[in-house]
């Protein structure tokens, strides 16, 4: 059967690579003309532009995991877990030491400061703050948005922690509260390209900083401190939230002339701490990336034709004889249960349907399914794991007592089907009783621990004629009275 193939299939590859070969000076000169101008610039310039801002955020996520690592030590200091006086002064001496935190404190649960490292003047609440909120719901460490911190005064950005008693209940939480305008003296060391702009964005797309502070363009004169306002793109500020966890560059017109974005994430405990949005005239791109644009799509079209010249020899003289043997392969693992090794529901159909065809329409055959009881509580139990190992040994058991023509799968979950061919009624019986007795004769081992699992059965007995659609209908509705008769029983 597959001799034929072989000849079909070289006619095949030789044809496309053929094809393939005598359209692609066309296709590469097309290439040549629209990406010499626009996209090996626009490559350049991501390349150059992520280089910067990986720089840039490197810097930051460091300082962020820094920040952690600093709650999780101070949460274990009995200095810092109850409060008071002495808490207030530790802190004060920590945030001294490190001045790019405005404030540490320790909050109750209800929201109100019981030590901070700056004096309370007044009674502090922060139970409204989003980074609490936070903390409570999830009981982790979380890191907030933009705020004025209420004892600081201060912008900032806030590092959360609970402290956790015996229990692994959250007693307290413990903040740091990062310096804005040190994270913007960070970013202001940095030699960005010619009339770019640099801006931070906190989670919810308020803008932390802006470097260089002044306008560049003149459309932008009497540009107001952006502060703690949305920044103003709002095209750009609906492609960050739509973005998953890696933001592509954006092209966008302002007025007369466009501008390209580049964007990077910082994150930390699972949360964005904030966003780096590096935006460059795109004709600074392109006048930097022009001059170099022949010689690397010439690479191209060499790389190109190269690769597909080796493909095709590849294909001719090297290809051929190991496919049909993966194509065989594939057949068989598609039709095979990977977990208990048996036939699968694909598998199971086929070879069943197959053998009722071949029987005469007069003989009788039997179908059984096959339930494991409660197997949803053995997995919510004992872990998916340990119900994987179930259905092996499960499986297993069964095989044990099959004969050779009799067909078995698992058909879904932890269902399993079995077909009996030329059996009696009471033979199929007597069979489904000895397939519920290999299940729970004996107990089934999870990691030492010994576990009782019982099968319910149903079965239909009829001839040729019925179908296998309807066995497995009727065999069904035999389970179900057996799962309603109170399980680990047969039904027909």
């Amino acid at each position: 059967m597959s001799t034929p193939k072989n000849p079909v299939l070289k006619r095949r590859l030789l044809l496309t690579s053929v094809i393939f070969i005598a359209i692609l000076p066309v296709f590469l000169s097309a290439l040549f003309v629209t990406y010499r101008s626009f996209q090996q610039a626009k490559l350049d310039a991501v390349y150059r532009s992520n280089s910067l801002l990986s720089h840039i955020s490197e810097k930051q996520d460091q300082l962020i995991a820094q920040t952690f690592q600093s709650l999780r030590i101070l949460a274990l200091l009995p200095e810092v877990r109850q409060g008071g006086n002495t808490c207030g002064k530790f802190l004060a001496r920590f945030i001294e030491q490190n001045p790019f935190y405005e404030n540490a404190a320790l909050v109750r649960l209800d929201g109100n400061v019981s030590c901070s490292a700056l004096p309370l003047k007044a009674k502090a609440n922060v139970h409204d703050r989003d980074w609490f909120k936070l903390v409570m719901r999830t009981g982790s460490a979380q890191i907030g948005g933009l705020q004025l911190g209420k004892i600081s005064k201060k912008p900032n950005i806030v590092a959360a922690l609970p402290i956790l008693d015996k229990d692994e209940e959250v007693q307290s939480i413990l903040y740091l509260a990062l310096s804005v305008q040190w994270l913007e003296d960070v970013f202001a060391e940095y030699a960005l390209p010619k009339d770019s702009k640099l801006t931070a964005l906190d989670a919810n797309g308020l803008v932390l900083f802006e470097h260089p502070k002044l306008a560049i363009k003149s459309e932008d004169k009497g540009h107001e401190n952006p502060y703690g306002k949305l920044y103003p793109k709002e095209k750009i500020r609906d492609h960050i939230q739509r973005a998953g966890t890696s933001i592509q560059p954006a092209r966008l017109r302002e007025e007369t002339e466009h501008f390209v974005y580049i964007f990077e994430r910082i994150a930390t405990e699972d949360r964005v701490a904030m966003v780096v949005v590096l935006r460059i005239p795109e004709l600074e791109i392109y006048h930097d990336a022009k001059t170099n644009a022949f010689t690397l799509i010439s690479g191209l079209l060499l790389s190109v034709l190269t690769t597909f010249l080796l493909a095709y020899i590849a294909a001719k003289y090297l290809f051929l004889k190991p496919v049909e043997a993966e194509i065989e392969k594939l057949h068989d693992e598609a039709e095979t249960d990977p977990l208990t090794n048996v036939l699968n529901r694909r598998g199971f159909e086929r070879l069943a349907s197959e053998a009722l065809s071949a029987a005469g329409g007069s003989d009788h055959h039997a179908v059984s399914i096959i339930d494991i009881d409660h197997f949803k509580a053995i997995n919510d139990t004992y872990g998916h794991p340990a119900g994987d190992a179930v259905l092996k040994e499960f499986a297993h058991r069964i095989k044990t007592v099959l004969r050779d023509n009799e067909i078995f799968g698992r058909i879904g979950g932890e269902e399993f089907a079995l077909f009996i061919p030329h059996v009696t009624r009471e033979t199929s019986i007597v069979l489904a009783e000895r397939i519920r007795t290999a299940v729970n004769s004996l107990p089934f081992t999870l990691d030492e621990k010994k576990l009782t699992v019982t099968a319910s059965l149903g079965v239909c007995h009829a001839t040729s004629r019925m179908g296998l659609t309807r066995f497995l209908e009727k065999a069904d509705k035999a389970l179900y009275r057996s799962k309603r008769s109170g399980r680990d029983r047969v039904s027909i």
